[in-house]
């Protein structure tokens, strides 16, 4: 049995390497959390792992760090992200997909080249 062709929606081929990424709400009023957690497939401008955490809601905005290291003299870049779709992968755990928006640049401007 083979199953139906459908037109690839995706933009970008998707990465299952597992990459460790760090997330939290942008809404300094709102909701207070930050996780990391490793990715379960990611792509250029997108992200998506399991989360136990159940205050995602879609288009949420969120900073997102990808990817993330804890490592002395890391650099991590953060990101403007949108939560664009939440699936439900049992036992407590869910499927979060973000987008990222934009790189967030604090305290100087960017060198273009």
């Amino acid at each position: 049995m083979t199953r139906p062709t459908t037109a690839e929606r995706r933009k970008r081929a998707r990465l299952r390497l597992p990459q460790v990424v760090r997330v939290r709400p942008s809404d300094a009023h709102g909701l207070n959390f930050d996780e990391i957690l490793p990715t379960l497939n990611t792509t250029r401008d997108s992200v998506y792992f399991a989360s136990k955490n159940s205050s995602y809601v879609k288009d949420m905005r969120v900073f997102i760090t990808f990817p993330y290291s804890d490592s002395p003299g890391s650099l991590n870049r953060e990101s403007l992200g949108k939560v664009v779709r939440i699936d439900d992968l049992g036992q407590g755990r869910r499927g979060i997909a973000i987008e990222i928006l934009m790189p967030l640049y604090v305290g100087g401007k960017e060198t273009v080249r």
